[in-house]
């Protein structure tokens, strides 16, 4: 009986030692949650807008709409990019640009750049009464600009067939930026990243898009007969030129 007793008595003491135990892990994974989560919720460096997340729909309908029009339209358009050579054969037969997927990729192009110019607006904290007629204005120029100069060019010089592979370069490229650019929009609404980091990938995808657009137009109107003395000219007023006045404005309103 006094075995019995003692046995019971061992028991219940042993179920005490285990809740002991069970209260005192409890306690200590508590503690560990407690001190790794933070007491308040901290804000990103990066306040992104809702004309931000607007704009974003907008950029990934449209690239969504061109790639269900053409499968492998984003294959085609970086061929196209490389290319030098042969350029226009491979658009007439692979990559029409005038053609839905086409289109849909320059408005990309629209949209993604005047998305990239509002951030950037937003890191400098610009107050412009005319911010958004600036923003959406740049993209349009700096494209415009370059087309209409070589179109009518070709129109008064006669000579559109020289002009007509550094046109189809301008649109690709041009639609390949708007590409990049909306992919460095997403990156920067899902990750924090340093202001200084993100304008200067934005502005060097830009140069080098632009100097690699800028080479393959020089050669191919070289091997069509023009001499170096109207390729300088040109290049040096209708492209090159336009380019230093958009960063002049810039580097004014924007302080880059």
């Amino acid at each position: 009986m006094l075995y019995v007793r003692n046995l019971s008595i061992s028991r219940g003491n042993f179920v005490a030692y285990e809740n002991f135990i069970f209260s005192m892990s409890i306690a200590a994974i508590g503690t560990v949650i407690l001190t790794t989560i933070p007491s308040e919720l901290t804000a990103r460096e990066t306040l992104l807008t809702p004309t931000v997340g607007i704009a974003l729909s907008a950029s990934f309908l449209l690239i969504s709409f061109a790639k269900l029009i053409k499968s492998d339209i984003f294959v085609s358009l970086a061929m196209s990019n490389l290319k030098i050579q042969g350029l226009q054969a491979f658009i007439r037969e692979s990559y029409p640009l005038n053609k839905a997927g086409s289109l849909l990729l320059l408005l990309n192009y629209l949209l993604s750049f005047s998305l990239i110019l509002h951030i950037i607006s937003g890191f400098q904290q610009v107050q412009l009464n005319y911010e958004l007629y600036l923003i959406g204005l740049v993209p349009l120029a700096l494209f415009g600009w370059s087309i209409g100069s070589m179109f009518i060019i070709g129109l008064i010089s006669g000579e559109r067939q020289v002009f007509a592979e550094p046109l189809a370069m301008k649109v690709v490229g041009t639609q390949f930026l708007g590409v990049v650019y909306f992919v460095l929009a997403l990156i920067l609404s899902l990750h924090s990243i340093s202001e200084v980091l993100f304008i200067s990938i934005v502005f060097w995808a830009f140069v080098v898009e632009s100097v690699i657009r800028l080479y393959k137009s020089v050669i191919a109107v070289y091997s069509r007969g023009v001499s170096w003395y109207y390729i300088i000219l040109y290049f040096c007023t209708l492209e090159i030129l336009p380019l230093f006045v958009a960063y002049y404005l810039l580097l004014r309103d924007f302080s880059l």
